[in-house]
């Protein structure tokens, strides 16, 4: 999913994203507090606990599940300044990349948030099948070993500022070139954000529900979200968009739970089941996760 950019590769904004805006991922939103706000809101007091804060944290899982919302939520916490800078539209341009991390240097206290660190520093012989022929999500390009170095020496520029907290995404972490997640400088903590759970499911749906100004009736939501397996963020905000197009043809002035049940079956989960079963395994394989700060 693209993000439309104020400067087409990179923006410096102040947060307009909160926790509440983000359905479900309770937990991922209780581990980037802790990895990313908190640092930032009490780094002295971490300090003198002798609590050594993470260099970086990775944020990875599925497209559509709301990474980018959650590094912008910390920032939002943190109550400093979110530096997005894009790793699809960066490639090809190490100068801009470059002027990116100087931003974000001028900008500090910040949050700096790199998207899509798997087409910046891809690994070398990475198999990106889900299963038999699924390559869905796989990045069409990549960056040349020489970006890849320019991206890896503007990472080790920043190391040791307390004022600004690197924060990367990736849809899979097995992907991602080693030297920038097994390095302790660089990306040396990782959150899993699971494929969403029926919790999940039915939190992000109440968010988008709530938007619709047309609602009649009540809703199971519950319901809604047990009939949406392997459904991420995007999928939902397109069931919800699709329900109401269901009530217009109906000619109704009011978006009915019958709406909602015909607009999960027209719509196709991005995640398949062998998407899911691939994921817990590079979790359980690929990514050590034996830290909890």
């Amino acid at each position: 999913m693209h993000r439309k950019l104020n400067r087409i590769y990179y923006e410096v904004k102040k947060p307009q994203i909160s926790w509440d805006d983000i359905g479900g991922l309770e937990g991922p939103k209780r581990i980037v507090r802790e990895m990313v706000s908190l640092p930032l809101r009490k780094g002295d007091l971490l300090a003198r606990h002798n609590l050594t804060v993470p260099s970086g944290v990775l944020i990875w899982g599925p497209l559509g599940v709301g990474i980018t919302m959650l590094a912008e939520a910390a920032a939002m916490d943190a109550g400093v300044s979110y530096v997005y800078i894009s790793g699809q539209e960066m490639l090809g341009k190490p100068e801009q990349l470059e002027q990116a991390f100087r931003d974000a240097e001028h900008e500090a206290p910040c949050v700096l948030y790199i998207s899509d660190t798997e087409w910046l520093a891809p690994r070398a012989g990475s198999d990106y099948q889900w299963g038999p022929g699924n390559f869905r999500g796989k990045p069409p390009t990549f960056a040349d070993r020489d970006l890849t170095e320019v991206f890896i020496r503007q990472i080790d520029g920043i190391e040791g500022r307390p004022d600004i907290m690197l924060v990367g995404s990736a849809y899979r972490v097995d992907v991602v070139d080693q030297a920038i997640i097994k390095e302790k400088r660089r990306f040396n903590r990782k959150v899993f954000v699971a494929p969403p759970s029926a919790e999940d499911r039915e939190g992000m749906l109440r968010i988008y529900i709530e938007r619709i100004p047309t609602l009649g009736g009540a809703v199971d939501v519950t319901e809604l979200a047990l009939r949406t397996e392997g459904f991420v963020g995007w999928d939902i905000e397109n069931l919800c968009k699709r329900a109401v197009l269901n009530a217009v043809e109906r000619d109704s002035g009011d978006v009915q739970m019958e709406d909602f049940l015909k607009a999960a079956e027209q719509i196709e989960p991005w995640l398949t089941p062998a998407m899911v079963d691939r994921y817990r395994e590079i979790y359980r394989d690929d990514c050590p996760h034996h830290y909890s700060f």
